[in-house]
């Protein structure tokens, strides 16, 4: 699955969400009588089918994707005019004094050095200093793009903007399933910048240095940095190359030879005259060129292409688990059953005898029953979740009523292993600060990807009743700022 895959994917569950469950079982139960086991193959294959069945919704991955791309090739050119422009300052040259190699090492080795071990402790090492700010302004930058991304888009339609807003806002609220997506993406643009910046640093040094004449120096105020321990130095950092490239290994000759003092204006072994060695106060850019390749570029090159590989991966193996996904796979996986006669059936005569109990679901397969608040356990409320879910009921607990004391519940001894949890509770009474706080409580206890099942319900004289469709959209509204998506909110069906 590519990003913009992903991006549609989203688009059309946000439009499945506000459709009518049985025209969704219509359309997509039994839509591929041999799918895949692969889940991701699965879902590829059925938004494909979306896309080509309705063209004209909205599928805005190719349109984010194609930002994207504008983005980094910005950057990419941004990167080539800065490290051109930044080469040609500190080799600036104009016959007086000559170009300092400290300068050069400091800018396009020791910075550069400096950036990428910040970036790489960002990534190893929880340092919230280092990651947050930088996340946050990638997501600032999107928020800023994104609006004018969808005018650009919707034009004048005013209901394809409002897709294109409310798409937005279920993307912030589902960022925990592709968070770890995130720092790649921002990676690869970053790294990409890098690489230009270097490649563009590069092209403005050879560019000075094959069209015109480049006089190097150093110089230093302390005294223990004598010409054989800068030797040492600049021949250690030249150790990573020198087997390649002998000349990129600066001698002990050219060392002492380029000592500078800006008190007398002149190269310290020539006194007050002219280099000592002329034909070597050039000869530093061998050891500088390769410096910025393998200390800049090289570095930057290794990210990006493991930001890349990276990012790859994750899209590929997404898990796909969330409730909305599951409720696709569902419809997608169970097969069409269709019953018909050529002539009408005759009425069936009326029997007093009562219609047979429902089959008991598997016990393998079994979930957690919290009843919220006033809902009664009943056993016809029991029977109604295992009817509607296929689910054995492992345990019943009360939550929210009037005895119940937030927090003193184990929910890791109750709701123990891979069982999803099923809350049911009346959906005239709208979710308040209690239920979210059960709600972060059963998340924190049980795991980030635990399973919750929200069914509303009317519970009254009459037995048991499903919640209407603006009492469901109300709990979902409620519980979307958990920003949870593997909260499911459904009306629990009425017995047939």
């Amino acid at each position: 699955m590519k990003l913009a895959d992903l991006i549609d994917l989203e688009a059309q569950l946000a439009r499945d969400r506000s459709a009518d469950p049985a025209a969704l079982e219509a359309r997509d139960t039994g839509s591929f009588p041999e799918a895949p086991r692969d889940r991701g193959a699965l879902i590829a294959r059925w938004l494909q089918g979306r896309r080509d069945a309705e063209p004209g919704q909205l599928y805005p991955g190719r349109a984010v994707a194609n930002v994207l791309r504008g983005f980094r090739a910005a950057l990419v050119l941004g990167g080539l005019v800065i490290g051109w422009t930044a080469a040609t300052a500190v080799l600036r040259y104009t016959g007086e004094q000559p170009v300092n190699a400290w300068d050069f090492l400091l800018v396009f080795v020791g910075l550069q050095l400096l950036l990428f071990a910040l970036l790489i402790a960002s990534f190893l090492f929880p340092v919230a200093a280092l990651g947050t700010p930088l996340f946050g302004l990638f997501r600032g930058l999107v928020a800023a793009v994104y609006p004018r991304l969808a005018t650009r888009a919707a034009g004048a339609n005013a209901d394809r903007l409002a897709e294109w807003r409310t798409l937005w806002h279920r993307l912030r609220s589902r960022r925990s399933l592709y968070h770890h997506l995130e720092p790649w993406i921002l990676l690869g643009l970053t790294q990409s910048f890098g690489v230009a910046f270097n490649v563009g640093a590069l092209l403005g040094c050879l560019r000075l240095i094959v069209f015109s004449d480049i006089a190097f120096s150093w110089s230093t105020t302390l005294v223990q940095l004598d010409a054989p321990r800068f030797h040492g130095l600049v021949h250690a950092l030249a150790a990573p190359f020198a087997w390649l490239w002998p000349d990129a290994d600066p001698s002990r000759a050219l060392v002492e030879a380029t000592r500078y003092s800006r008190l007398e204006g002149s190269y310290v072994l020539s006194g007050a005259g002219r280099a000592a060695r002329p034909e070597l106060v050039g000869g530093w850019w061998p050891f500088l060129l390769a410096s910025i390749a393998l200390y800049g570029l090289l570095p930057r090159c290794l990210a990006l292409g493991i930001a890349a590989v990276r990012g790859s991966h994750l899209l590929a193996r997404l898990p796909l688990d969330d409730s909305e996904v599951m409720r696709v796979v569902r419809r997608l996986s169970e097969p069409r059953i269709e019953m018909r006669r050529p002539q009408p059936e005759l009425a069936a005569p009326q029997s007093s005898r009562a219609a047979p109990a429902p089959l008991p679901p598997s016990a393998a397969s079994r979930c957690t029953l919290v009843l919220w608040r006033d809902v009664p356990a009943l056993p016809a409320v029991e029977a109604a979740v295992s009817r509607q879910m296929k689910w054995a009921i492992a345990s019943v607990q009360p939550a929210g009523g009037r005895d119940y004391e937030e927090g003193r519940i184990d929910w890791t001894r109750l709701a123990n292993g891979p069982d999803p949890v099923v809350i049911v509770a009346e959906g005239w009474e709208a979710p308040d600060k209690a239920m979210l706080r059960l709600m972060r409580e059963l998340r924190h206890a049980l795991g980030a990807r635990r399973h919750f099942v929200v069914l509303l319900v009317a519970v009254g004289a009459a037995g048991v009743r499903p919640a209407s469709t603006s009492e469901v959209r109300i709990w979902e509204e409620s519980l979307a700022v958990l920003e949870d998506p593997y909260i499911a909110v459904q009306p629990l069906k009425a017995a047939p």
